[in-house]
């Protein structure tokens, strides 16, 4: 198992799990994606035997990216990573990947001075896989932001220091 940098031949499939997982996720086309990797500071793949296994998508503060979850983050803190989207592939599931790839952000967000990771997860309709891993990974509730009468989300953050 690697973890790398995406590239342009990574593109297809890294939508196709985004709309797999569109319940828990905002969907993306490509060239929302492709915006959204651009503005991104990090986004990697996981690869296993030739295949992407799970993608990961993060973003800094500062940045014009139109999110009310992301926003939340910008407004109260200087300084972070922002996980804002990691799909595993449901073939790959329960082998660690998410892991992997929380403990190559907290290495790599540390190595870069950034003192927390941010992210969000439904808790209206609930995505309890999700909070449960971020309980287990040390992630504590810092708000709930309700989006509408049928989507609530946890605001959850990471201290690295």
């Amino acid at each position: 198992m690697i973890i790398r940098p995406v590239e342009s031949k990574d593109i297809d499939t890294i939508l196709e799990l985004n709309e797999k997982s569109v319940k828990v996720l905002s969907p993306l086309n490509r060239p929302a994606l492709l915006g959204l990797i651009e503005m991104s500071i990090l986004t990697v793949v996981v690869e296993e035997d030739h295949q992407v296994a799970g993608f990961l998508i993060g973003l800094t503060q500062g940045v014009a990216y139109e999110s009310i979850n992301y926003a939340w983050f910008n407004n109260q803190y200087k300084a972070f990573f922002y996980v804002d989207r990691i799909v595993v592939s449901d073939q790959f599931r329960g082998q660690g990947i998410a892991s992997k790839l929380y403990e190559y952000v907290s290495k790599w967000a540390h190595e870069q001075a950034l003192p927390h990771i941010f992210a969000e997860i439904d808790v209206l309709p609930p995505n309890t896989p999700s909070l449960l891993f971020h309980q287990k990974f040390g992630f504590k509730e810092l708000e709930l932001l309700k989006h509408h009468e049928h989507k609530m989300v946890s605001l959850q953050g990471l201290t690295l220091v």
